[in-house]
Order: C-alpha cells, then structure tokens, then sequence
C-alpha cells in the first residue's frame, strides 16, 4: 500500500466534497433568487474543476472517469473557465467566460455523470487498496474518517 498515495487521494476527496456540498445545494435549490441560483452553480462547477485539476495532477486512473474526461475536453475547459470566473474577479458581472460557460455546459449531463463517478472512486478505493481482505471495512471506515465523509455506494 502507498501511504504517500493514500494520503494524497483523501486529500483529493476533500475537493470532491465540497463538490457534493455545492452539487447538493445548487440541486436542492428551491427558494434561491436566480442571481443566488447562478452563483450556487458556478460554485458548484467551479469545485468540479478543481476536483478535476486533483484528479490529473494526481494522475489517478478509472476507465470511466478518464473517458468521460477525454470525450469531455471541452466541457473541461469550459469548467476552468468558469472556476476562473468565479474565483478570479470580472470587471463584468456577466462577463464572456460566464455567458460562454453558461450557454455551453448545459447541454448534457456530463460534469453530473463526472461528479457520480468520482464519488463511486472513492466509495471504492480503500477497499481496493488494502491488501488484507479481511480488514477492509475496518480500513474504509478508517479512510472515510480522515477524509471527513463517506462516500454514497
């Protein structure tokens, strides 16, 4: 087993939670103002790329994971567009990277697809890497402590 991974790997799940955390709240939303609403979504986004970012600077690999990701290199970038948008400051409330993200990003449900498949990873991981079979609930419980959540199966 690779310490070194493991640790990286809960670290990398700490971005995928506050995905869910924004995922959650933007699709759950029902009493927000449209402006509030863009703003839930962006962030939403915005965690997914970084989640993203974790997941090739890491260079994790998951048949699924990594085709969505190649069938979806635009989506991707589109993503960082809107991570920039939201985290770096626009002279324009509205500006070309969020009316370019917003027009485009909607026409399927890819980044959901994504976000369930990084939630399946890591539901999946510490199972998958523990060697000894016999103790591999006890070290996904382990796992999910230090990550701070449990990941839906």
């Amino acid at each position: 087993m690779d310490w070194t991974e493991l640790k990286q790997v809960a670290s990398w799940g700490h971005y995928v939670h506050w995905a869910q955390l924004n995922g959650d709240r933007w699709i759950c939303a029902e009493d927000e103002t449209p402006a509030e609403s863009l703003a839930i979504s962006f962030q939403f986004f915005a965690s997914m790329y970084v989640a993203i970012e974790g997941w090739q600077e890491l260079k994790l690999q998951d048949s699924e994971i990594d085709r969505l990701l190649m069938k979806h290199q635009q989506g991707v970038a589109l993503l960082k567009r809107a991570r920039n948008a939201v985290y770096h400051f626009q002279k324009e409330m509205y500006g070309d990277k969020m009316v370019g993200f917003a027009e485009e990003i909607g026409r399927d449900g890819w980044v959901l697809d994504l976000y369930h498949e990084f939630v399946r990873f890591l539901a999946e991981y510490p199972k998958r890497v523990c060697p000894f079979e016999e103790k591999q609930d006890h070290f996904a419980h382990q796992f999910y402590e230090i990550l701070g959540w449990e990941p839906e199966r």
